[in-house]
């Protein structure tokens, strides 16, 4: 979702905005490159030392204004792991000092370019516009192993994983029917459950 956006002539400015769904994560990893600027609010652990010497720390919540120096997006848990140096004095962070910021679901953040170019227009109206998504829901199977998925136009997020033991089949022996149905109810499960 975007909330505001201010970009000059030059192709200088900034975009306000917020990811509300995996697929806009997506798109804020391939929003940001190296030398952008980013800020959004993040936890700092911050130790004060008194007159005696001794030392306590606890963790603020500030708003934070990075270069990106580096990016990394983890499909599973979603987040957008972005460090580069402070950009801007604050009480608790000196400039210059490394950190780095993770991006999840339903943070606010703005990202500021000195050019923003017609592919990261096309990249943020694809964002924002919900009919340019098209969610079709896959399960993969082998004996014993499911993965229930959704593939989105840019990416494939797993939703469940489902392993269960399943024994050999043996003449006499119900062991392997048994434990058959009791996989595909599970995979039916996950489906009910993690697609909607």
């Amino acid at each position: 979702k975007i909330y505001s956006k201010k970009i000059e002539k030059n192709g200088n400015g900034y975009v306000f905005m917020e990811a509300e769904e995996s697929e806009d994560m997506w798109h804020a990893y391939n929003l940001i490159s190296i030398g952008d600027y980013v800020r959004t609010s993040t936890l700092r652990k911050v130790v004060n030392e008194s007159s005696t010497g001794s030392t306590t720390s606890k963790r603020v919540r500030l708003k934070l204004k990075i270069s990106v120096e580096k990016t990394d997006f983890d499909t599973e848990s979603c987040v957008l792991r972005l460090s580069g140096r402070n950009i801007e004095e604050s009480p608790h962070v000196k400039k210059g000092a490394y950190h780095t910021l993770d991006l999840e679901l339903h943070n606010k953040f703005s990202i500021e370019k000195s050019l923003w170019d017609s592919i990261h227009f096309q990249r943020l109206s694809e964002a924002s516009d919900p009919l340019k998504k098209a969610d079709i829901s896959a399960v993969v199977l082998s004996a014993g192993l499911a993965h229930v998925c959704l593939v989105t136009n840019h990416l494939t997020l797993t939703r469940a994983r489902i392993e269960i033991n399943i024994p050999r089949k043996r003449a006499g022996n119900s062991g392997h029917s048994k434990a058959m149905k009791k996989f595909y109810e599970a995979v039916y499960r996950a489906v009910l459950e993690k697609i909607d």
